[in-house]
């Protein structure tokens, strides 16, 4: 395993989980119409996939076998677990007092081993879901196993031949909306794992250090935000879906590049490092009501985004990353 970092898409992971919440928060308040701001965050979360296809690629070793498996387990089960029995406390205490509950089916013990358990989008029949942001990691966790064991084992050109064809045949069968499915977080895993496969070479290297890259990396942004903000469906939505593909390697580009700068800076860095708890903690906090609806929306969702920042620091700070680091090393004598 790699230590590798890449901060430009660190701070880019914890700018999207922001807009996660952001866009949770303005259907809880205002409504889930469809003409809402961030309408479109589900794109946050194939941008996601692509983020780990490479950056696991990156950090990752295709003979690690088993010891992928746990890493990957341990990187991923202690939070997931973690917040799915909130929501469950949560649900439990707000049905008895005529609270927000999503149904009943959230007190089914078949459906909570299976939100424990990494099983949505993956068994033919979805189900309800505790937390519902959990049905990414739940893709996030299976997919992830493509990287090591399939696609570091393929050849560049075998990629780049596979993924048109791939994309060509998900979007006759879903040609309306990227589906959130096992299919589509593969294909975003791929992507990533083929830019992090070019990203050495020197004709890569040249062409990133270049303004027209940057300027193409500006454009690549706009389009993801805008897809992101507004919503995007049909061919749009796959063309939104590759317009994110160049940002995959702006570490690449000049260190004075403002967009990377901007990526960079210590406030979105420290986004980033709080990434996965504050996207998987949000609903916890929107849902047990602790901030109250009845405030005006900036005041509102304003500590919401403060609650979960410190809620999500003090995890990761005490018990996420420690754990995780002595996971790693116990998992590493595995022979």
């Amino acid at each position: 395993m790699s230590n590798a970092r890449f901060n430009s898409l660190d701070g880019m992971r914890g700018l999207m989980a922001v807009a996660v919440l952001y866009s949770h928060l303005i259907g809880t308040y205002y409504g889930w119409l469809p003409d809402r701001p961030l309408v479109g965050a589900g794109f946050c979360v194939m941008y996601f996939f692509m983020l780990s296809g490479f950056v696991l690629s990156a950090s990752h070793k295709e003979d690690e076998g088993i010891k992928y498996f746990f890493v990957r387990f341990s990187r991923l089960f202690p939070l997931h677990f973690i917040t799915t029995i909130s929501m469950l406390i949560i649900y439990t205490f707000n049905k008895k007092n005529g609270l927000y509950y999503s149904s009943d089916d959230v007190f089914n013990i078949n459906v909570i081993i299976k939100n424990i358990l990494f099983m949505h989008g993956i068994t033919p029949n979805n189900f309800i879901l505790l937390n519902e942001p959990s049905w990414s990691i739940s893709l996030e966790f299976w997919c992830s196993l493509l990287v090591p064991f399939i696609l570091m084992k393929l050849g560049l050109k075998e990629k780049l031949i596979s993924l048109p064809i791939i994309m060509f045949l998900t979007f006759n069968f879903f040609p309306e909306n990227l589906p959130p499915n096992f299919l589509m977080a593969s294909i975003c895993m791929l992507i990533g794992n083929v830019a992090y496969t070019i990203k050495s070479k020197k004709s890569v290297i040249k062409i990133a250090e270049s303004k027209c890259f940057e300027l193409l990396s500006v454009i690549s942004i706009a389009i993801c935000i805008l897809a992101i903000y507004y919503g995007s469906s049909g061919f749009e939505s796959y063309i939104c879906l590759m317009a994110f593909s160049p940002l995959l390697l702006i570490d690449l580009t000049r260190i004075n590049f403002i967009l990377k700068r901007i990526l960079c800076c210590r406030f979105i860095l420290f986004l980033g490092f709080i990434s996965f708890p504050l996207y998987l903690f949000h609903e916890s906090i929107i849902v047990s009501g602790i901030i109250p609806r009845n405030l005006n929306f900036y005041i509102y969702s304003t500590l919401i985004l403060l609650t979960t920042i410190i809620i999500s620091y003090l995890y990761n700070r005490y018990i996420g990353s420690p754990l995780y680091k002595n996971c790693k090393k116990i998992i590493s004598k595995i022979s």
